[in-house]
């Protein structure tokens, strides 16, 4: 499961009626949190430009990851992390780590430098 991009229920919130949401959202799976619990990384377009991160969220044109089906640009939001159950997981959309190995260590390296400044930032 780790490395695969999956369809998953995945709650946001929605600022146009400014309540939690759910939606069915591409994810990467990056670990194994528990017996049924995953953590991941939302893949997400990003609409309102103001909200990339342009050192977390690893871009992904949709022309140079055409595994991945997505319609526009979207990005790997790898400051995101978010646990699901293995429940809320649907269809399996590919294997991400072996059909992009080099974008799959970009991310993880960006994951990984992420969680040293919280780190960091926290002691």
């Amino acid at each position: 499961m780790i490395g695969k991009a999956y369809w998953a229920t995945f709650k946001y919130y929605d600022s146009s009626t400014r309540k939690m949401a759910f939606k069915k959202r591409p994810v990467l799976i990056i670990g194994l949190a528990d017996d049924d619990d995953y953590v991941v990384l939302p893949i997400s377009r990003v609409t309102n430009r103001q909200h990339i991160d342009p050192k977390y969220d690893f871009e992904i044109q949709a022309v140079d990851y055409p595994k991945l089906l997505l319609k526009a640009t979207s990005y790997i939001r790898t400051h995101k992390q978010a646990t699901v159950n293995i429940g809320e997981l649907a269809d399996l959309i590919a294997d991400f780590k072996s059909e992009y190995p080099d974008a799959y260590v970009e991310v993880i390296a960006l994951v990984e430098e992420f969680q040293k400044e919280l780190i960091d930032n926290a002691l």
